[in-house]
């Protein structure tokens, strides 16, 4: 990162960890509950045996389950000292702390070597970053067998955008929900993509957080965005979130 976006986007994150301050955004992660099942859930299915590298780990996000479920090591990177040392906390509480290490890092320049880690993952930080570098530092940390796995916002959607532009103190200057031409990025750095998108009219139900309508609304909205997303693929687009799956990194021109 430059000097600049990298104070900006420090000073961001390490206020956002000691004060928790997205809290009030609690009713539009309950409605995105299910694509974080779905994003956990494949992670724990990769990573037993696995060197794990966490990309933008906050807290810790993902770090102990990976831990917990048999991952060989796990590193957590971020550009946060306050989330780094609360991750470092944590990880003596849960006792996982043999198992995993936490470093503030830059990630678009990783300070570790080349194919270290069979799995490399990260909870919407790709969207903080530049993306043709983010991608070739994973696919540079990556062994030739290994994959990533990254849970990230989209930025096609009027009615989100609109929130987004609302809420600013929610969010940092820097940062750019994916958008179609980001993804393509993707497949220009790796040979096998894939992409699964959740939620675009199960954003409704959030304005029925708290009450009983909440989860049989949610869950009937849920099942009808993935009806339309497969009738219709070209509807993903205004989706709120996608996880995007990434292995075989293609090789740099010229290598052997």
């Amino acid at each position: 990162m430059s000097t600049e976006r990298l104070a900006r986007e420090q000073a961001f994150h390490d206020h956002t960890f000691a004060n928790d301050t997205r809290t009030r955004v609690g009713r539009f992660y309950a409605v995105a509950r299910s694509s974080d099942a779905f994003y956990q859930a494949e992670l724990l299915r990769r990573c037993p045996g696995a060197a794990v590298l966490e990309y933008g780990c906050g807290r810790g996000s993902s770090a102990y389950a990976l831990a917990a479920a048999g991952a060989r090591s796990v590193l957590g990177i971020d550009i946060s000292p306050v989330a780094i040392d609360l991750a470092r906390v944590r990880a003596e509480r849960e006792g996982v702390a043999d198992a995993t290490r936490f470093e503030v890092m830059d990630a678009e320049h990783l300070k570790v070597p080349d194919d270290e880690f069979d799995l490399c993952c990260g909870t919407s930080i790709l969207h903080h970053l530049d993306l043709d570098q983010a991608f070739d530092e994973v696919a540079r940390v990556l062994n030739p067998g290994g994959s990533a796995l990254f849970y990230e916002p989209l930025g096609h959607n009027p009615a989100i955008n609109l929130y987004r532009r609302a809420t600013p103190s929610i969010r940092t200057e820097d940062e750019h929900p994916l958008l179609v031409e980001d993804l393509e990025r993707a497949r220009r750095r790796f040979a096998h993509v894939e992409m699964r998108y959740f939620h675009l009219t199960a954003l409704a139900a959030a304005a029925a957080y708290g009450r009983a309508p909440f989860v049989p609304l949610l869950r009937g909205l849920e099942g009808f965005d993935r009806g339309l997303f497969r009738v219709v693929p070209k509807a993903t687009r205004w989706a709120w979130v996608v996880v995007l799956s990434l292995s075989r990194p293609i090789a740099d021109p010229g290598s052997t």
